[in-house]
């Protein structure tokens, strides 16, 4: 099963620009770290509607122009979930949005992964008895390269290891796309 885009290259830009507009005056999310939310929101136990995740996505309320560039941003986060939770009921591999490697860019910027992965982070953090409840042994392991890829726990020896292995750093994040799936599964395929 294939996909159509739910959103065109305007309607991407236009967020993304949003986003990162927002991200420059509050610790908003950019549009990777947005799409690892709405996937986390995909292949949660319990799921977030647009309006509790707009405080999440922008670390509060953003700053709006008017009530029309709120509906407009509000609808396209919208066509961007109901996008996603298609792409991982499908069961295919999940398409994460960006090259599957830690590595930062020249200008030290963290990878796109990185954020993507904090943001997916973010979803599970805000709820962790609910995505570790009756799960835990195995959400844990299928959490385990999001985890790593985030950066966030990059201080403990385990994630240190691998950093310092490239290879297993890239077989780490490659496992991404299909845990992505397993964790739906895991949730959802009783």
């Amino acid at each position: 099963m294939t996909t159509a885009a739910a959103l065109n290259e305007d309607q991407l830009e236009t967020l993304a620009l949003f986003l990162e507009d927002q991200a420059e005056t509050a610790e908003g999310l950019d549009f990777f770290a947005l799409h690892g939310l709405l996937t986390a929101n995909a292949v949660s136990p319990t799921t977030f509607d647009i309006e509790a995740l707009i405080p999440i996505i922008f670390d509060g309320e953003p700053d709006w122009s008017n009530d029309q560039q709120k509906l407009e941003i509000a609808q396209l986060i919208s066509l961007l979930q109901k996008e996603i939770v298609e792409l991982v009921e499908s069961g295919q591999s999940f398409p994460v949005p960006c090259d599957l490697n830690v590595e930062a860019d020249e200008d030290g910027e963290a990878a796109p992964l990185e954020n993507w992965s904090v943001g997916f982070m973010l979803l599970s953090l805000e709820k962790p008895d609910v995505w570790y409840g009756e799960h835990e042994e195995n959400a844990a392991e299928l959490l385990f390269p999001i985890v790593y890829a985030s950066g966030l726990n990059a201080d403990e020896s385990a994630f240190a290891e691998i950093d310092n292995d490239d290879q297993l750093s890239l077989q780490v994040c490659a496992s991404i796309p299909d845990n992505v799936i397993d964790l739906f599964l895991l949730y959802h395929g009783e």
